[in-house]
């Protein structure tokens, strides 16, 4: 039957002098939701489909006809043509999988996918590179021959397996399902060589790309995983706010599609840039698919859709760089001069930035603006929808408003330069306003866009104040607080502000503006405050203490705290900062004027070394019960607890005063411990809801001669009685009830990890470590070991990445095996340089 088409120009920019960038946009009408579509690899004027309609149809692009095959008895979820195009396969939830002939176009054989005399809907579909296998997947996964039609083999998964894909030289098969795990399986030996965590609940898409390389897994959680074939090391991860469905490579295996809700994205495989997020569908997308010559891409959704896309305009992507726009009212006419001044105030404040990393130390790093083919200053004009007096107020807002539905605001930093009578931004005394795009989770994450707004015109526009007001607005778009402890920094708000701090030229050393190749790929940081919240009133010191945690890399910890009516602008200001330093920190910040006031809201700034920015906020409160120190309160951090224990124990015998001698009697003994023991047996803290990590400072033999001398004293005192029941409880923690081996941390690792168990009863221990071949790399000795926990870097086993020969090993799985007497455990850990 014939089908309509329709045609879409979306005009993505105005630009001056009015040039036009447009894209042609083809949909076609199906009469259901689409699951799944597939270009013929063969002709690329020829695409299948199926889904909620449950047909399976064969559409002719360039002759604008549609040919229903057939159908299922449910829904079409997995469609793919074998690798010379002769042959369709389609699965669905009617437990059938259907082969197709395509030149006759009619159904040559259907397969029952049957697991312990059940059958089993079929949630995908794939051929081997060669044509000769066909993978069906739902309850573990079946293979077959297709030049026999006949089942030989089953993968056993054991779980509803909803992706398979076989990679292009046919030898392996990878599997996701519906836990998140994503298996790798030799075809022949119909065993698995590699185990990943796909997704964090289920994945529904994996794929191969064409030149075999790269192993793409993706899910509920909308984390799209990317692993290298060679050594199985994780390449990266790629993030989106929406489930995925679907995925595909390109056919030249440089970009990878990606469907959400309402849009597809698309990525750049070698660096994760995301490159372009394509968003006319109605709903849910489900399916995308490229054509065989790249330039294409179809995408099918809940809408009843297909989509075409002409994916050229995006095959090359300029880096982060800054964008000039030029802002104009309705009713006002362009300055003459206009181009010039915006040329000459960009080039003085890359100079600006220029000479002060310069001097900073890190070179002439600055961020790029963008050019025209002869290298001319490129500036947008964009033209309002209203007139002059309606941006005199909230002017950032509405004309951001206005701005972001012609630009893709997540990428580049954005200078806005509005011609307004009014001269000035928001009010009359506000030159300008700056800064960025949140996403919030557990964490706050910094997109990679950025913006600045400054007035066309006046003193905050015109000579020296004009380039100060947009280096400090641009400072803000690239991730710089206000910093008010010197007025000659750039950020704050000097008369005559003429450089940058260190703290400021530093974070700029790693930020994706001033570096030209970094990476995408972004790997979470993980941040965690370890002091209390709660604080003394006036106290002469407040010192906090935060773990920050980044795969990447750290590069700079910022606090940042709220300012005072001293301070030029109200908000949060920079406080200081610190370096990090490789994948851990543990730092500390001496803030004393925050006790000062009643609540503090604060907040831990971190840029990795890719240039990506993770924020988390944090409240601090007086407390006046704190204004009496506690004598319990060993270490006067505020809370009576473990800590507290292990001060008193590591002082017994000493004489005279001392914080460890809670009672008073000028001897740190026994007494001492089981007061402070008590305290920690008071309200919800009790002992038995501590986790073993947290008695690192104790043994269980430590703990088992307290216990002795506590008993000793025979005492009645209810007290007393409490302390020393709360030393059995730890005791208690402190011997486990069975022989585990933990997960090493952390892992991935490079080039050293911590091997954590704990122990049931006492054994010789010992570790071994093998490659993933087998072949046994190390031996650690740990020698006799007596019960108990063995999780804190100083107890844990260790090791330092090296073979018995002390030469370090590859990236890749590894595999270690604890012995201690009958117990046998083994894990995997993953090396990656």
């Amino acid at each position: 039957m014939p089908f309509k088409h329709l045609f879409f120009t979306i005009i993505l920019l105005f630009t001056f002098p009015f040039t036009v960038f447009a894209q042609e946009h083809t949909y076609f009408r199906d009469n259901g939701s689409v699951k799944t579509v597939a270009y013929s690899p063969v002709d690329a004027s020829v695409a299948a489909s199926g889904g909620g309609n449950r047909a399976v149809k064969l559409w002719d692009l360039q002759n604008d006809t549609v040919t229903t095959l057939g159908s299922h008895a449910d829904t079409v979820n997995s469609v793919a043509f074998s690798p010379d195009g002769q042959l369709l396969v389609s699965g669905g939830d009617d437990y059938a999988c259907k082969l197709w002939d395509i030149p006759r176009k009619r159904r040559v054989a259907t397969f029952e996918h049957i697991v312990n005399r059940s059958r089993s809907q079929v949630k995908a579909v794939d051929f081997s590179d060669d044509g000769q296998l066909l993978a069906t997947a739902g309850v573990d996964v079946k293979l077959w021959s297709v030049q026999t039609r006949a089942e030989i083999g089953t993968l056993e998964d054991g779980k509803w397996v909803l992706a398979v894909a076989f990679s292009p030289d046919g030898r392996l098969l990878a599997t996701g399902d519906e836990t998140g795990q994503i298996n790798v399986w030799n075809v022949q030996r119909r065993q698995i060589i590699a185990q990943f965590i796909g997704d964090a609940a289920s994945v529904y898409t994996v794929k191969f790309s064409p030149d075999g390389k790269i192993l793409a897994g993706a899910g509920y959680t909308g984390e799209i995983e990317l692993w290298k074939v060679e050594n199985w090391e994780h390449l990266g991860t790629l993030s989106t706010d929406a489930t995925v469905s679907a995925i595909d490579f390109s056919p030249d295996s440089s970009t990878l599609a990606s469907t959400g809700y309402k849009s597809v994205n698309l990525w750049k495989v070698e660096s994760g840039e995301k490159i372009a997020t394509l968003t006319e569908h109605r709903g849910w997308v489900n399916a995308v698919a490229f054509s065989p010559e790249t330039d294409t891409l179809i995408s099918g959704g809940d809408d009843e859709t297909l989509r075409i896309w002409d994916i050229t305009p995006y095959d090359s992507t300029p880096h982060d760089m800054v964008r000039i726009i030029y802002f104009l009212p309705r009713d006002r006419s362009i300055q003459p001069d206009i181009w010039n001044k915006l040329d000459t105030l960009i080039r003085d404040v890359q100079s600006f930035y220029a000479n002060q990393m310069e001097i900073n130390g890190f070179g002439r790093k600055t961020f790029t603006f963008e050019t025209d083919e002869n290298g001319d200053t490129l500036v947008y004009r964009v033209d309002g929808q209203s007139n002059d007096w309606y941006y005199h107020t909230e002017t950032q807002n509405k004309v951001y408003t206005e701005i972001a539905s012609q630009f893709d605001m997540e990428k580049h930093a954005y200078l806005i330069v509005v011609d307004i009578s009014s001269e000035a931004i928001e009010e009359e005394n506000t030159c300008g306003v700056g800064g960025g795009h949140w996403l919030e989770d557990e964490t706050v994450v910094r997109k990679r866009g950025g913006y600045a707004v400054v007035p066309a015109s006046g003193p905050c526009f015109d000579g020296e104040i004009g380039t100060q007001v947009t280096a400090h607005e641009l400072g803000h778009a690239f991730g710089l607080e206000h910093d008010f402890r010197n007025d000659a920094f750039i950020m704050s708000y000097g008369a005559a502000p003429d450089r940058l701090s260190p703290c400021a030229a530093g974070w700029l050393a790693a930020s994706r503006f001033f570096n030209t190749d970094q990476t995408a790929f972004n790997e979470p940081t993980i941040l965690q405050m370890l002091t209390s919240s709660s604080y003394t009133p006036n106290a002469e010191n407040l010192r906090l203490q935060f773990e920050v945690t980044d795969v990447d890399g750290i590069h700079q910890i910022q606090l940042l705290v709220p300012t005072t009516a001293e301070d030029p602008a109200s908000g949060t200001k920079l406080h200081s900062c610190k370096d990090g330093h490789a994948h851990s920190s543990t730092i500390e910040f001496d803030a004393p004027a925050l006790t000062a006031h009643r609540v503090n809201d604060i907040a831990l700034q971190v840029i990795d070394v890719y240039g990506n920015i993770t924020r988390q906020d944090y409240t601090l409160r007086a407390d006046d019960t704190l204004t009496v120190q506690n004598p319990l309160d060993v270490n006067g951090d505020g809370v009576v607890n473990i800590q507290d224990l292990v001060l008193v124990a590591s002082s017994f015998g000493q004489t005279g005063k001392s914080r460890a001698d809670v009672n008073g009697d000028e001897i740190v003994n026994i007494s001492d411990l089981v007061l402070v023991a008590s305290a920690l047996g008071e309200g919800a803290a009790a002992a038995p809801t501590l986790h073993p990590s947290v008695l690192e400072g104790l043994t269980a033999a430590e703990v088992q001669d307290l216990l002795r001398q506590a008993r000793q004293m025979a005492l009645t005192d209810p007290t007393y009685l409490q302390g020393i029941a709360v030393l059995e409880q730890f005791l208690a923690l402190l011997l486990p009830k069975e022989t585990v081996l933990f997960v090493n941390y952390p892992n991935p690792f490079n080039p050293e990890t911590w091997i954590p168990y704990q122990l049931a009863e006492p054994a010789d221990v010992t570790l071994y470590i093998h490659s993933v071949n087998g072949v046994l790399v190390r031996t650690l000795e740990l020698g006799h070991q007596s019960a108990g926990v063995y999780r804190s870097r100083s107890r844990a086993a260790y090791w330092n990445g090296r073979n018995e020969h002390g030469e370090a090993v590859a990236s890749g799985i590894y595999f270690y095996t604890l012995t201690a007497r009958d117990f046998t455990a083994t894990r995997k850990m993953l090396i990656q340089k």
